[in-house]
């Protein structure tokens, strides 16, 4: 009776333990699932999260893309290249994306933009997603391109609002920003003289692939020096000095004056049919006028601003300082083809506009130059080397604008790749090759008996309104905004 009465609190005993057990194990069941719960509602909301954050890059990386298009209009289709290409010609600044009330050329709006792209259109979506040749194709692994919108500003003053929307995975986002545009014009012709009196000096001109507007007078030396203007020239590097008949498809000598000419026997008393006389005042010359105070700014904020003292050595920043000073040629020159300079901006003795007593000489004699250099004084320039040898794409045909008309070539020799802009005179020594555009304020003269001609070659994306090394289009600050 007595082991009975004893088991009996074993039983109870064994019974609480086992529902104990029963009850922390449903504890952890319980504890356990909400935890993963938990833990896979959290790996969603960050799978959320980054499908957010991705999808507002890839809209900010099209953005970007659309920028880059203003800078490099060949690299749409034409029809596209066309509109965001600067359309307004005004008189005296040639072509600009505003009109003469500084109205934008972008007229459209969100629900009617001058330019969109939509990716539920198959033709559309190609273009923007496709693997192999879509133009965001390089952000594949992150998502798509939805939809890309170009309309007018909504501010006086801007270029237009940009809208770029993508998605990652299941979420969309839109990025919307406004342009602002550099109101640097486009530069419409190989070399501008504006004050050029004749003397009895040869000034000659070896023009390749572009125009020239000279005021006044203008000795080109002998007939045979300006080259035949016909469509059937060969579109090559070769200088003129090894060519003979010289010959060139779009080369034009716009004269305000008289043009006179050196004796020859073999023109003799002939006018050559691409020289245009007696320009001025009517019909006019075409001028492409580099401001003094823009450029100022847009070296101080896109590229190099240098002070200049009595020594003729440059202080970047405009502080003279000394030990700080540096030589201009140390400015000037490209180690290599690709090593630009961008802007470079040179100022006058004493930092105002120029005039007749604050311009100085300063002499450039590196051997070779890449950028877009404003040197407000009287400038000497010396071919004192080989050059280099430069890739370059010729003016396409007349009455044309594909790409697909333009020629690559290498240009042998090049000293100046760029535009060189001086409000006072040129002299040059030796054979002096540029690629690109010269600007002179006052005359141009070599500096020997029997000269070798200044020889340049037109940089067309010039007259396009592109510069290398400075933007032409820019985010405006504060209009950024993401839309859901």
């Amino acid at each position: 009776m007595k082991t009975s009465h004893i088991m009996v609190p074993l039983c109870r005993q064994q019974g609480i333990a086992l529902l104990t057990v029963i009850l922390i194990m449903l504890l952890l069941f319980i504890i356990g699932t909400v935890s993963v719960n938990l833990a896979t509602h959290e790996i969603q909301q960050a799978s959320g999260v980054t499908d957010e954050v991705t999808a507002r890059h890839l809209a900010e990386a099209g953005t970007e893309l659309v920028v880059s298009w203003f800078h490099d209009p060949g690299s749409v289709p034409p029809e596209m290249g066309r509109v965001i290409r600067q359309q307004h010609d005004l008189p005296g600044g040639g072509l600009s994306y505003f009109d003469a009330s500084g109205r934008s050329q972008f007229a459209g709006s969100s629900a009617n933009p001058d330019i969109v792209y939509d990716a539920s259109k198959p033709s559309d979506d190609r273009l923007l997603n496709d693997p192999a040749t879509g133009w965001f194709r390089a952000l594949q692994g992150l998502g798509r391109i939805k939809a890309v919108k170009v309309y007018a500003p909504t501010r006086q003053g801007f270029l237009c609002t940009i809208d770029v929307t993508a998605q990652s995975k299941e979420v969309a986002r839109t990025v919307s920003l406004q342009l602002r545009a550099l109101r640097l014009p486009a530069i419409q012709a190989a070399v501008q003289i504006q004050n050029n009196p004749a003397s009895a000096n040869s000034t000659p001109l070896w023009l390749h692939w572009g125009d020239a507007s000279i005021r006044g007078d203008v000795v080109l030396g002998k007939p045979e020096d300006v080259p035949i203007k016909t469509v059937s020239a060969s579109v090559t590097g070769q200088s003129y000095g090894e060519m003979m008949p010289r010959m060139d498809r779009w080369a034009d000598i716009h004269v305000g004056g008289q043009a006179l000419f050196l004796p020859s026997t073999s023109s003799p008393g002939t006018m050559p049919p691409n020289v245009f006389t007696q320009q001025d005042p009517v019909p006019g010359l075409h001028w492409s006028e580099w401001d003094y105070e823009t450029l100022k700014k847009y070296a101080r904020l896109y590229g190099t601003y240098y002070a200049r003292s009595q020594d003729g050595l440059l202080y970047r920043d405009g502080t003279i300082q000394e030990g700080a000073g540096l030589d201009i040629n140390d400015v000037f020159r490209s180690q290599a083809v690709g090593d630009d300079r961008r802007l470079v901006f040179i100022d006058t003795l004493d930092q105002r506009p120029p005039g007749q007593d604050n311009l100085g000489m300063v002499e450039l004699s590196a051997n070779y130059a890449e950028g877009l250099f404003v040197v407000n004084a009287n400038v000497r320039l010396v071919a004192s080397g080989p050059g280099m040898p430069v890739p370059a794409l010729s003016p396409p045909d007349e009455g044309a604008s594909s790409l697909a008309t333009r020629i690559p070539v290498t240009l042998p020799g090049i000293h100046l790749r760029g535009v060189l802009s001086t409000p006072g005179d040129l002299l040059y020594e030796g054979h002096p090759r540029i690629y690109g555009a010269i600007l002179i304020g006052g005359r141009l003269q070599a500096q020997a008996d029997v000269p070798i001609p200044l020889e340049v070659w037109y940089n067309k994306d010039l007259g396009d309104g592109l510069f290398r090394g400075v933007p032409v289009v820019y985010p405006a600050y504060g209009t950024w905004q993401e839309k859901y």
